[in-house]
């Protein structure tokens, strides 16, 4: 996987370092003032949008420090346009690294910049990127799964990164260990280099098991409830059995009416369920079953007629699982199943 990280680590480094002419922050013709703590927050929602605040702060130690800074912020004030119009080119650059790593379709917008001063034990003046980054995770109905549209990243030593979920969300999985972790965050202090496949969060909105609360026959009993709940809910499709002792189990056979073909009842599991009970997964895996294994991201999305922004999440959970796998041909994405024979695939897929 390319590190499209590192490329996120320059560009954010880039954007308030100091240039060979001596300029700061982004270019401004000012005294060099380096950043001495840069936090980066993505807030990652439902959708798979996440909002990122970036705080550069700079220690204003002595006189001199502080007037760069003052001069830094009168020039953003003035100036505010050239600054978000910089940061936001940058982070489309980045965006598109991890759109062509991912094969989810990204943005980046809404891109503001404020400057504040602060004093905690310490005076600092800080400069705060905002932006919106379309489908930057990977989303279904039950996971979020965030990180891949910056793996590799490399936060330095006065560095932190933080990825936040919706409250409604629970941790699953983590990777690397975060060196901060709460109900609904995690955080990574530099210096700290991610692996290709990391930084890698995974929440759930599912339930925790029963067994959490419930022992013996109520979990027993709980289960039943539920899928009895669910059975019916199929119009059918759904079977349960359960069979507590063979005094329950001969009940059972007495009960049911044989069919035609002398079969006990239970319904014929090979015959699948129609098309409006299967989820966004299944619904992806039948086209391409239907088309010998392959077919253009794009037709996925005309013939469900969802989004290109659904699609793509979609698809992208489908990957990270390994049920499929995407390449490109020119502008266009091809999803395939795994091992599918691509020798003869052409723009017609």
């Amino acid at each position: 996987m390319r590190r499209v990280g590192i490329v996120l680590g320059l560009l954010l480094a880039a954007a308030l370092a100091p240039t060979a002419a001596g300029a700061a922050f982004g270019g401004l013709a000012q005294q060099s003032v380096d950043a001495d703590v840069v936090v980066m927050t993505a807030d990652v929602t439902a959708s798979g949008d996440a909002v990122w605040t970036i705080d550069y702060r700079v220690r204003l130690t002595d006189d001199n420090e502080t007037q760069a800074f003052e001069d830094l912020r009168a020039d953003i004030r003035a100036n505010e346009s050239v600054y978000t119009d910089r940061f936001r080119d940058r982070m489309t650059r980045t965006a598109r690294a991890g759109e062509n790593a991912t094969g989810r379709e990204m943005a980046v917008d809404n891109v503001s910049v404020e400057t504040t001063r602060e004093d905690v034990g310490q005076s600092y003046g800080v400069v705060t990127y905002e932006f919106r980054w379309t489908n930057f995770a990977a989303v279904n109905d039950t996971h979020i799964r965030a990180g891949d549209a910056v793996a590799g990243l490399y936060l330095d030593r006065n560095a932190t990164l933080t990825m936040q979920w919706p409250d409604e969300y629970r941790r699953a999985s983590v990777r690397p260990s975060a060196d901060e972790r709460s109900d609904r965050s995690v955080t990574w202090r530099g210096p700290q280099s991610f692996g290709d496949d990391e930084p890698h969060v995974v929440v759930t909105n599912e339930s925790k098991p029963f067994g959490d609360a419930i022992g013996g026959s109520g979990l027993v009993d709980a289960l039943l409830a539920v899928v009895a709940v669910l059975a019916l809910a199929a119009g059918g499709y759904g079977v349960y059995r359960y069979v507590r002792d063979d005094t329950v189990a001969d009940e059972t056979a007495a009960d049911t009416p044989a069919t035609d073909d002398g079969a006990d009842g239970t319904a014929d599991t090979d015959e699948p369920p129609p098309a409006e009970l299967l989820s966004n997964e299944e619904q992806v895996l039948k086209l391409l079953r239907e088309n010998d294994g392959r077919i253009k991201q794009q037709r996925v999305a005309s013939e469900l007629d969802w989004t290109a922004a659904k699609t793509s999440q979609v698809v992208g959970g489908l990957r990270e699982d390994g049920d499929l796998e995407t390449f490109r041909i020119g502008r266009e994405n091809v999803v395939t199943l795994p091992d599918t024979d691509l020798t003869d695939v052409d723009d017609d897929s």
